[in-house]
């Protein structure tokens, strides 16, 4: 059996993941250079300029975007404290917003 989830499966907790990040982005418990490097991710993600351009390799050029909004996310979750992100996990699964 493989113990990697699927794409898709993935792709059904991403409404989830978003409530997450918009919960721990309120939260005043959660470190602020956490949300500064999330928010420069997302920066660059929108941001015109890139370090490899999206029209002259489209694939790849869009690959890097992604790449550094993941790396911006990993280090905001592994910035918060694992108390904080454990209740708000908790919450969501219960159902509560």
């Amino acid at each position: 059996m493989n113990s990697k989830p699927s794409f898709w499966r993935m792709l059904r907790h991403l409404p989830k993941l978003v409530r997450l990040i918009l919960r721990l982005l309120r939260d005043p418990r959660v470190p602020l250079p956490g949300k500064i490097v999330f928010f420069l991710g997302i920066a660059y993600t929108v941001w015109p300029m890139d370090l490899i351009p999206d029209l002259l390799m489209p694939v790849i050029g869009s690959f890097d975007d992604v790449a550094v909004l993941l790396l911006c996310l990993r280090y905001f979750l592994h910035r918060t404290p694992p108390a904080v992100l454990q209740e708000h996990l908790t919450e969501l699964q219960a159902g509560n917003k």
